[in-house]
């Protein structure tokens, strides 16, 4: 049985198909983890500014301990909007992250498809 030609064709095109899908996947892993690295920056930044408005006792007045404690009332609801967006990011990065393995997956397989292909015509060629 003959290979078509054809065939070839459609493989390489679906090999080139692929090979972008791939880069576009792994352009889309590296913003996510780009933005997961800052997010959890700023997280870890405000617990640090947290922290530090909580060891602060030189309040001399009311009226300075009611606004030191409404600071450190802000940066802990701050910290944990922080983290959780932080969280998000990490799982919107994993997410990336397996779509960028399975777009790997599927350009090595066309790429094998491909040059199955072309054994078969030039083996075809050959006889």
């Amino acid at each position: 049985m003959k290979t078509d030609p054809r065939k070839l064709k459609r493989a390489k095109l679906l090999e080139r198909i692929r090979t972008v899908e791939r880069s576009r996947s792994a352009l889309a892993a590296s913003e996510a983890e780009a933005t997961r690295r800052r997010l959890f920056g700023v997280a870890e930044r405000t617990r640090s500014l947290a922290r530090h408005y909580a060891q602060q006792d030189d309040a001399m007045t009311g009226t300075d301990l009611r606004g030191a404690k409404a600071m450190q009332d802000q940066l802990q609801q701050l910290c944990a909007l922080s983290e959780r967006h932080a969280e998000e990011a990490e799982q919107r990065s994993d997410a990336t992250m397996d779509e960028l393995a399975s777009a790997e997956r599927r350009m090595r397989r066309a790429e094998e498809d491909r040059r199955s292909l072309a054994r078969a015509i030039v083996a075809d060629l050959e006889r």
